[in-house]
């Protein structure tokens, strides 16, 4: 049996290492890749819904003058919320928001469906009110002044001797 070269061995290890640099630079590739394919993928407005949408099929069971409280939380379910001090309304709720990515929600739909009732718990009206019906309500980030908001050492101890 005889002996390989050395250049030949040289020429051996060399094919085996640019194979195994081959494979380690395609493995990177592909995770580089599908790294990008799920970023990209990730990036999309997000749409989420709250309430309950009143479609017209249930809206045309409900006929004013006939229908009661009990039919309405039937067929609709429960309100999202009702009337204080017993003013008889119900109110059915629905919203979209949307969240653009890197960004704030916003409102895209709001409705409020307020069903009145009479004192025989008979509907009287029903009313419709949109996001563009809603107040807009400014932020303050400020802090509401409240008193022994700055006391000092002396001033709480003083305070605290007049209490007694």
């Amino acid at each position: 049996m005889t002996r390989p070269s050395r250049t030949k061995l040289a020429h051996t290890k060399l094919a085996h290492t640019k194979l195994g640099q081959s494979r380690v630079l395609s493995f990177a590739l592909f995770c580089l890749a599908s790294l990008g394919l799920a970023t990209v993928s990730g990036c999309g407005d997000r749409v989420s819904s709250h309430g309950h949408v009143i479609n017209e099929s249930e809206l045309k069971q409900i006929t004013i003058g006939t229908t009661t409280k009990a039919d309405i939380v039937q067929l609709l379910g429960q309100p999202s919320f009702a009337g204080a001090f017993d003013t008889q309304k119900l109110y059915y709720s629905s919203q979209v928001m949307l969240q653009p990515v890197a960004s704030v929600k916003q409102t895209q739909r709001r409705v409020i469906y307020i069903f009145t009732l009479n004192k025989n718990n008979v509907l009287e009206a029903i009313d419709l009110v949109d996001k563009d019906d809603g107040l807009t309500i400014a932020h303050i980030d400020d802090k509401t002044p409240t008193p022994g908001d700055r006391f000092g050492i002396l001033d709480q101890v003083f305070t605290n001797i007049r209490r007694q």
